[in-house]
């Protein structure tokens, strides 16, 4: 290296902690410190190709919670391994040898592009979100218990609708009709044409009874579970809370009302995250 770029020449013993803690902000840089920048360049290089592969691979896996898991759990293994690596790799080559010192603006110019990188990875990642068939959504209420309990994160699959017809059963994630900017959890009871009405808070369709075992009725006497009978409108569909007497559903017409299949974000699938052991991975969507 000429001397512009480095010190005097004069090689200076390196400090394993101070590398490590270099690496630790700016992975990469500590092999810098080190006398290995090759080598940084490198290692850095290949935690970003990590992190693309990682990237990519949400948009391939599947809209289920084994899936789902082990996707997690790969991504920060993989994540903090190679980041590690890097951590331990400086400590032991600058402890392994002497160098001479760098430029101030060296280290600047390495840095900044260790922090170009990350940035891009940051924009990656919510890019790619657009494009996976999962997302993630909050019961914010308990308008779907027993199904979904107060704080659950469960899985949805975005893609659902773009190749099925909308079904009975299904529990579905919404943009809400006369707020679109709010996205409800409820579940199916009526699709376009059925004569809907509920009594106790059973559902009947077309004057007959529908076979409901997630549904928890409630009072029968609460108001939202006594209702006229109504014919849901072509492209709409009709949508309950599991909890009938807890609920904001299409049953208010003035505040919620049918909700246009356009409307529809997903279908939910299983029980992500809970503060309950037996729930993870439970499926909670159209009944099987």
């Amino acid at each position: 290296m000429s001397a512009q770029v480095w010190s005097s020449g004069v090689a200076a013993r390196r400090s394993s902690v101070v590398a490590a803690l270099i690496s630790i902000f700016a992975p990469g840089v500590g092999h810098l410190y080190a006398g290995r920048p090759r080598r940084g360049a490198a290692l850095y290089a290949a935690m970003l190709a990590i992190q693309a592969a990682i990237v990519v691979a949400s948009v391939l896996i599947p809209p289920t919670f084994g899936a789902v898991v082990t996707y997690g759990v790969v991504a920060i293994a993989a994540t903090f391994g190679a980041y590690l690596f890097i951590i331990v790799d400086a400590t032991r080559l600058a402890r392994a040898g002497s160098t001479a010192a760098p430029r101030w603006y060296v280290y600047v110019a390495a840095v900044a592009a260790v922090y170009l990188g990350g940035e891009a990875a940051l924009v990656a990642v919510p890019a790619a979100a657009a494009y996976r068939s999962w997302h993630t959504f909050s019961a914010a209420a308990s308008s779907m218990e027993p199904t979904l309990r107060r704080g659950e994160i469960f899985l949805a699959d975005t893609d659902y609708f773009s190749t099925n017809a909308p079904s009975r059963a299904d529990v579905v994630v919404y943009r809400m009709p006369h707020d679109p900017d709010t996205i409800f959890v409820k579940r199916i009871v009526a699709l376009a044409g059925d004569r809907i009405m509920f009594r106790a808070g059973h559902a009947y369709i077309n004057g007959q009874p529908l076979y409901e075992p997630y549904a928890r009725f409630g009072n029968p006497a609460a108001p939202p579970n006594n209702t006229t009978e109504f014919t849901v409108p072509a492209g709409q569909v009709y949508v309950a809370g599991d909890n009938r007497d807890n609920s904001l559903d299409s049953r208010s017409m003035a505040e919620h009302g049918p909700v246009p299949v356009a409307n529809l974000v997903g279908r939910a699938t299983d029980i992500l995250l809970t503060s309950l052991p037996d729930r993870p991975g439970l499926w909670v969507g159209t009944p099987r």
